[in-house]
């Protein structure tokens, strides 16, 4: 059976499929500090809510978007008003943007063999 929570908090479980992601990649994360420490319920359980749904949903759509796991974490830093700038954001992308034209570019030369 699982866990009967407040209204607007989650299980590690409901989290992963709200967000789409393996448990497994939720506790990746925290680990690597990509996704902050759930606060927990009294016997240890981790609890989640909409912030970590989103963040985590942003952390995948970036990664399926072929952007290494230190330009997401650039890109959340950068999310927060008062660490960066839009400017700052839009270089990322624009970097990454050159990336993936230039290993396009090279697939289709190989093509021609």
């Amino acid at each position: 059976a699982q866990r009967q929570l407040e209204p607007g908090r989650l299980a590690a479980g409901q989290l992963a499929k709200a967000a789409g992601v393996n448990l497994e990649t939720i506790r990746y994360y925290e680990t690597i500090g990509l996704m902050p420490a759930p606060p927990r319920t009294p016997g240890g359980h981790r609890v989640y809510d909409d912030v970590h749904v989103r963040r985590l949903a942003f952390i995948r759509r970036g990664r399926e978007l072929g952007f290494s796991i230190e330009e997401v974490r650039a890109l959340l830093i950068l999310d927060d008003p008062r660490q960066g700038s839009c400017a700052e954001v839009k270089d990322i992308a624009a970097t990454h943007l050159a990336e993936v034209r230039h290993k396009l570019a090279q697939g289709a030369g190989l093509r021609h063999f």
